[in-house]
């Protein structure tokens, strides 16, 4: 199958993914890929808009969504205000509501969001052909995506100088849900009112078979976006992941699987059993998101790693939520915490990746998260460097640049950097080396919190290989 490219003489629908045209993003967005898939299916012309200044004069219509409320929406959007394009706008999207306080008026947008397109009036004009209840207008539980809606992107990209592998989740995946919901109300995330998880796809509905003129498949690999696979009941999990290992196909939890369920459900074996048998596609993905969860996590990890001793494990580490300019305990708590659970992590010889809220913007040392960031999701440095070499590594790689004689050793302790600093060779005039920003940002930390000193240093030294013990989990 080759992408769709519509003339243009011809009328078309537009399809705008406001993310990708503001910010960039490095996933597809699955309900574009439906609609579009739904279109196709009825032999309507559509395509994906790609610039933000478009000519709203070629499209009959435009569904537009946007996933991240920090996105900007596109001039043509905000130029069709108050005109007559305004109501070719069909607009939806976690990124209208996400940052919504009022718990009523969340659900509210959450519940019209949800079943925005099922009620198109538009979309409810043409007919159904992927079975079910529905004769007219799209059902986005069986709806097959059309993964060919970013080829032209990608194409613009790659003629840019961007290499192709960049782009692999536009290229390389089938992407679904096989379940929907989630129980544990995480305030900083989007289903925090939901109360169960539902069966609500199934794998052949989106499970891409396209094969290249070699007979070999052009997504061999699948993706889930569920919310808490896991926490739904055994007679949809099980079966589920089953038929995901029956598929062959490598797949991944994109959004991470709830580690917790192998400490809490009386299946938890078995669930790591069946994972251990799996062609997973890359490193497993849990979360370790809050500290007063340490115990189960800790408690789910004896589990996991009999079973999967050797296999990558990932935790995303959240952090940064409900920050302000001048909350000082809340954010040394929240350092304090993060540095914790990596250490938990690293003693079972897991790594980590940091999930920053966009509220850690607003504290004054806010790039503190970012390099800490740095450090931690790349494993490089993570499983070889403590967070202080990796600091100081970027001083020393900096001089190394600038002063390409000077033989200065690559590493040093807190304790050698003090004497230097102590002898004047670092700071801003003549003679004296500058610190390199994450150097710098090091130092404001101390210098706000010089009672926790100590403590802060002790952590920034947290090194895997001093820290992992497989006796924690070996019997």
């Amino acid at each position: 199958m080759k992408a769709l490219r519509v003339p243009p003489m011809y009328k078309c629908i537009g399809l705008c993914d406001a993310d990708l045209l503001d910010n960039g993003t490095r996933h597809p967005n699955l309900v574009l890929m439906k609609i579009a898939g739904f279109l196709f299916d009825n032999h309507i012309l559509f395509e994906l808009i790609l610039n933000p200044k478009a000519n709203l004069d070629r499209y009959e219509h435009v569904f537009m969504s946007r996933v991240f409320t920090f996105t900007n929406l596109p001039k043509f959007y905000n130029k069709a205000q108050g005109t007559a394009d305004e109501a070719k706008f069909h607009i939806g999207g976690t990124g209208f509501y996400a940052n919504e306080t009022s718990v009523t008026e969340y659900r509210k947008k959450r519940e019209e969001d949800f079943f925005r397109l099922d009620y198109d009036e538009y979309l409810n004009t043409l007919e159904n052909h992927r079975g079910g209840h529905k004769a007219k207008g799209i059902d986005m539980a069986r709806q097959m995506p059309y993964y060919r809606l970013y080829d032209l992107f990608v194409e613009k990209q790659v003629k840019a100088g961007f290499k192709r592998d960049k782009y692999k989740d536009y290229l390389k995946y089938s992407i679904g849900f096989l379940t929907r919901g989630c129980v544990r109300h995480c305030p900083f995330c989007i289903n925090k009112l939901e109360n169960q998880v539902c069966r609500y796809s199934k794998l052949e509905w989106f499970l891409d078979n396209e094969r290249d003129e070699k007979g070999r498949l052009i997504r061999p690999y699948i993706y889930l976006w569920d919310d808490n696979f896991l926490a739904s009941d055994k007679s949809v999990w099980q079966p589920l992941l089953q038929e995901l290992i029956n598929s062959g196909r490598p797949f991944q939890f994109r959004q991470g699987l709830d580690e917790r369920m192998l400490a809490q459900s009386p299946d938890g074996e078995l669930m790591a059993q069946m994972l251990s048998k799996s062609k997973y596609h890359g490193d497993f993905i849990f979360a370790f998101d809050n500290w007063k969860d340490r115990e189960l996590i800790e408690k789910a990890l004896k589990i996991w790693k009999r079973h999967n001793p050797k296999k990558g494990t990932k935790f995303y580490l959240f952090c940064g939520f409900k920050l302000k300019e001048h909350s000082h305990q809340k954010f040394y708590q929240d350092i304090w915490e993060l540095f914790q659970r990596i250490r938990i992590l690293m003693s079972y010889g897991c790594v980590g990746y940091v999930m920053r809220h966009e509220d850690y913007h607003k504290y004054e040392i806010s790039n503190l998260y970012v390099q800490i960031a740095r450090w931690c999701n790349q494993q490089q440095f993570y499983k070889k460097m403590s967070f202080w070499e990796f600091v100081y590594r970027n001083q020393s790689y900096w001089e190394e640049q600038t002063f390409p004689n000077s033989n200065r050793p690559q590493l040093k302790t807190f304790e050698e950097f003090e004497e230097d600093l102590r002898a004047g060779y670092y700071g801003d005039e003549d003679g004296q080396v500058k610190m390199c920003l994450p150097l710098q940002t090091v130092m404001k930390t101390f210098k706000r919190f010089p009672e926790h000193k100590d403590e802060l240093l002790e952590m920034f030294n947290y090194k895997m290989e001093n820290l992992i013990n497989p006796q924690l989990w070996q019997k």
